[in-house]
């Protein structure tokens, strides 16, 4: 899966390990047909008040049956359902789940118990009993904290195909860490079929990953600010790809009413693109979708060292149609305006402004009624909590 995977060998920015986030869906009921990992405690991240803390690991679990899996979970992790949803049972947490909101279902501040693995070499060894023994294994039990999400392998392709809520879409746009599933070995006809459709249900969400991130790399080139080549329609517009990335980390945050309200780190994009070593995350996942655009002549991408960046005319009307064509079905209504008329530099960043405001149409109701819908499924306590520690990274760190 190229287009979710993360940068072959680069854990500079990462702080859970890939075994660490293992161990953790491991423990899980079967059914998973993909996870990720993301934040801020999977990724190290700028102006942290306390490296010490390793931070509350966020995953995502899509699954192919909602009702089965839950009551599969309700029965092995019980405490980590509200009351509410408790005396419900799977039926009535798949309708909650399915039914409001962003169509997830989130369990924050779950403590889990993990197996931590560690192999040691003669070489770092040499104070300890067995240092005769290199390449042994030391475990240790940890306990980390937990938030994560469910949602259907289903609806996470409709998000990522149609933007629908931009919310995992919107997750998606940024470095993740897959998860590794370990394949259980199967034991019957059915099960093994059940496992070929679980990698098939895998490769569907890579296709419909391609479709996102290329919509992506799109509305941001088609958000940029023209107003410097009104004068001259034919200069090309040179855009450093960071300046890319952190347009791109910003798309699902429109017209979010937290980033306005205080609910949500002020420096949250900021720490997604500059923190050292997910620069080179970044590159690696937009590769090839900017390949594409460059091998159909719509941008040029110059990787130097110093001044990484792209090369692209956007009032050309041509190139601007060609970008709208890649963006999803809902953002296509608006074609002609995004587009802008050539002659008229002034329709370009028109154009712009209703695409920003398109964008804010979705990701507005879909975060509010997400929110709203942790009352139900964390339960008061844990919202309450979560908010509070929402608000400590944004209101109330603003300078």
């Amino acid at each position: 899966m190229r287009h979710l995977a993360a940068v072959a060998g680069d854990t500079t920015a990462q702080i859970a390990s890939d075994e660490e986030l293992a161990a953790i869906c491991d423990q899980f009921s079967p059914g998973i047909d993909y996870a990720f990992g993301y934040g801020s405690g999977v990724f190290l991240q700028k102006y942290r008040d306390d490296d010490t803390n390793p931070g509350m690991i966020d995953i995502i679990l899509a699954i192919d049956d909602p009702r089965a899996w839950h009551e599969r979970n309700l029965r092995r992790h019980s405490g980590h359902y509200s009351l509410m949803a408790r005396l419900g049972g799977g039926r009535f947490v798949t309708w909650l789940q399915t039914n409001f909101g962003a169509r997830l279902y989130f369990h924050p501040f779950v403590n889990m118990n993990i197996q931590k693995i560690h192999n040691m070499s003669a070489e770092n060894m040499q104070s300890n009993e067995y240092a005769n023994y290199s390449g042994i294994s030391k475990s240790d039990n940890i306990q980390r904290q937990v938030k994560y999400g469910v949602v259907s392998s289903v609806d996470l392709i409709q998000d990522l195909v149609s933007w629908d809520y931009l919310y995992l879409a919107g997750r998606l746009h940024k470095p993740i860490v897959p998860v590794d599933l370990k394949q259980q070995s199967c034991s019957s006809n059915e099960e093994t079929t059940a496992s070929m459709e679980a990698k098939n249900r895998a490769d569907e969400i890579d296709d419909a990953q391609r479709t996102n991130l290329l919509s992506a790399v799109s509305a941001s080139l088609l958000l940029h600010d023209t107003f410097n080549n009104r004068q001259n329609p034919s200069i090309l517009h040179s855009i450093p790809t960071k300046k890319l990335y952190n347009t791109i980390a910003g798309l699902s945050y429109t017209g979010d009413f937290r980033m306005e309200t205080g609910a949500e780190d002020p420096n949250k994009i900021d720490k997604l693109v500059e923190t050292p070593g997910m620069l080179e995350r970044w590159d690696e996942k937009y590769s090839y979708s900017l390949q594409d655009l460059q091998s159909l002549g719509l941008l040029s991408v110059f990787n130097d060292i110093q001044s990484a960046h792209l090369e692209v005319n956007l009032t050309d009307t041509a190139v601007r149609r060609h970008l709208v064509q890649n963006l999803p079905p809902r953002l296509r209504n608006h074609t002609d305006l995004i587009i802008g008329s050539d002659g008229k530099p002034e329709s370009f960043l028109h154009g712009g402004l209703i695409l920003r405001q398109e964008l804010a149409k979705i990701v507005s109701p879909a975060a509010r009624s997400q929110s709203m819908k942790g009352l139900f499924t964390a339960g008061v306590v844990r919202s309450w909590r979560y908010a509070l520690a929402k608000f400590a990274k944004g209101g109330l760190r603003k300078r």
